[in-house]
């Protein structure tokens, strides 16, 4: 919400998802009163990738029709920690890594159409990370079987920060290489958003951050200070965890999912 808050009073066209439709309404409410030119809710739950498939269809439809198809900043912001047992996702996956991991990769796919079409100088898609991030990920076969038991909920929400750098790093490899310009200058970002008192971090680690009204790392990278920095790269606190073979991480990813990254075939 803070980022939001202050892109509206830039005066920036908003999109913004949830799972509240009242209190998505009423921060559209907000935005508009902060100078937002426009503000649009969408409701999903990201702990299903169906529903991930249905945002991403919704959102480029609107974009088309209000947009000219273009949409400059993707934020990937949204994240879970420690949900109630068995904590698994409609699709029968660690829960954390679900939402925190999978979700995004989805929804970054499905939206790099309009992220390319963009007229802004730099475009750019923006994933948080966090100075929890795993230093390293358990075996791919342990992190994504579906018969797991549930991991501790520090365990599941370090690896799926570990699995955000990494898909940041990756996802920038794979747009720099492309030959078309409206991709290869997409530049893909991730950061620590600061110790920040959420709820989430009270609920994991306890009141040990500043007010959320100081939360700016995630605007900054929206704004001016992200268009200067190099794609594939990380902000803002310790980080930059490791992976044995990221291209296996990544295809995993895409088999898991059903969705693949084969970006000359269809953009």
């Amino acid at each position: 919400r803070h980022t939001a808050k202050k892109l509206a009073t830039d005066g920036n066209h908003l999109l913004v998802h949830g799972r509240k439709p009242d209190v998505g309404k009423e921060l559209c409410q907000e935005l508009l009163d902060r100078g937002a030119l426009s503000a649009t809710y969408f409701n999903a739950d990201l702990n299903d990738l169906v529903e991930v498939e249905r945002l991403a269809k919704e959102v480029t439809e609107h974009c088309k029709a209000n947009a000219r198809g273009q949409l400059d900043v993707l934020i990937n912001n949204a994240g879970t920690f420690d949900p109630p047992l068995p904590a698994k996702s409609a699709q029968d996956v660690d829960q954390t890594f679900a939402v925190n991991v999978l979700a995004p990769f989805v929804l970054t796919r499905r939206l790099l159409p309009l992220v390319g079409a963009s007229t802004d100088p730099c475009p750019r898609v923006i994933t948080t990370s966090s100075i929890s991030q795993s230093w390293s990920l358990p075996p791919m076969d342990e992190l994504l079987d579906i018969n797991n038991d549930a991991k501790s909920a520090h365990r599941a929400y370090s690896d799926s920060k570990l699995g955000d750098y990494l898909f940041t790093v990756q996802l920038a490899k794979i747009l720099n290489a492309q030959k078309d310009e409206k991709l290869s200058r997409i530049k893909c970002l991730t950061m620590d958003p600061g110790t920040v008192n959420t709820k989430m971090l009270l609920a994991g680690w306890g009141a040990c951050g500043i007010p959320v009204s100081r939360a700016d790392n995630t605007y900054k990278l929206a704004t001016e200070y992200g268009a200067k920095q190099e794609s594939g790269s990380y902000h803002f606190g310790g980080g930059g965890g490791k992976c044995d073979d990221i291209e296996e991480f990544w295809s995993r990813l895409e088999e898991c999912t059903g969705c693949t990254y084969d970006i000359d075939k269809d953009l």
